[in-house]
């Protein structure tokens, strides 16, 4: 079976599934993502671009410690570049090379806030998002994005290993491995100028989930 049935498989299984397993969840985050280089800007996801995201981590969980109170927590997504986009019908599959993922702490109290601004990379982007401690660094492997031609939603997935930060001890070396990164893109309104998306996901272990058939129908009704 080739990456894309595959992932059409594990769509198809995740909108029908049977109430699910037990997951560990590392964090979760919401944000904006964006191109840069992006060599023709009437297409997203064309070979050669990046893929970029920046955003706010809303939860983390043990064993990263946090204070949500004293600090803000921000992402950034970077080093993707997209190595083959294919289109089936009204849906675009993109590939990227493997890139990093980095979560930051800043105090709110005297530290800069988090603002997109427009057109990215921009003054506050990703700068107001990589400022204070870095508290994780981890790898993105598989990156593929999936999104429909119709509406601008989707959905991406991806393999995450941590590799560094100042909590990277908190995490035993048995469990910095086999994360699943992944979530959902929209067409919001409240998209600032220069973002392709926003973006909404989570880093967990998830056990295996029971599933039941589904239609290519099924597939489409979910970004509709």
């Amino acid at each position: 079976m080739n990456r894309v049935a595959t992932l059409l498989v594990l769509v198809l299984s995740a909108a029908t599934a049977c109430p699910a397993a037990a997951q560990s969840l590392l964090f979760d985050y919401v944000g904006f993502d964006y191109e840069a280089p992006n060599p023709n800007a009437s297409l997203f996801g064309e070979v050669g671009s990046g893929y970029n995201g920046v955003g706010t981590v809303e939860n983390l969980f043990a064993p990263l410690v946090t204070n949500t109170t004293t600090y803000e927590y921000t992402y950034v997504i970077s080093g993707l570049v997209s190595t083959a986009r294919n289109v089936y019908g009204d849906f675009v599959v993109v590939d990227y090379s493997g890139g990093i993922l980095r979560i930051y702490e800043d105090a709110r109290l005297g530290g800069t806030p988090a603002q997109y601004g427009v057109q990215p990379p921009n003054a506050t982007v990703p700068g107001n998002f990589t400022d204070g401690t870095m508290i994780l660094e981890g790898t993105l492997a598989n990156f593929q994005l999936v999104f429909s031609t119709t509406n601008n939603s989707g959905s991406y997935n991806s393999e995450f290993a941590a590799t560094g930060g100042s909590q990277l001890g908190n995490i035993p070396l048995s469990d910095r491995q086999g994360w699943n990164f992944s979530g959902a893109t929209g067409n919001a309104l409240n998209i600032p100028l220069g973002y392709a998306h926003q973006i909404d996901g989570q880093v967990f272990l998830e056990n295996p989930t029971p599933t039941r058939g589904a239609s290519w129908g099924a597939l489409k009704a979910i970004y509709r």
